[in-house]
């Protein structure tokens, strides 16, 4: 299956946390979540989340975010409109 590369920003830690639930069910795959200022909680491993969120980055949920995933390319576009309905920012 080939994978495709997503990158968005998100105002807060939880719209960026629920993104990467609804994403883990379109088959996402390295999920990357970083606060702005560098300090980042890796989720590894299809669709699992092998972290708890919340706490996981020791930052308040108003700092801003930065999620890396791969996701497949056949569900790609649908990964883009959840990002940008949760209020994210793709680059």
């Amino acid at each position: 299956m080939e994978m495709q590369s997503l990158q968005a920003a998100f105002a807060s830690q939880d719209q960026a946390e629920s993104v990467i639930r609804k994403l883990s069910f379109l088959r996402g795959d390295r999920f990357r979540l970083e606060r702005a200022d560098g300090a980042s909680g890796a989720l590894a491993g299809n669709g699992r989340q092998e972290a708890e969120f919340g706490s996981d980055l020791g930052a308040s949920a108003s700092s801003e975010f930065t999620l890396s995933v791969l996701i497949p390319t056949e569900a790609a576009d649908q990964a883009r409109t959840v990002i940008r309905q949760a209020g994210g920012e793709l680059y």
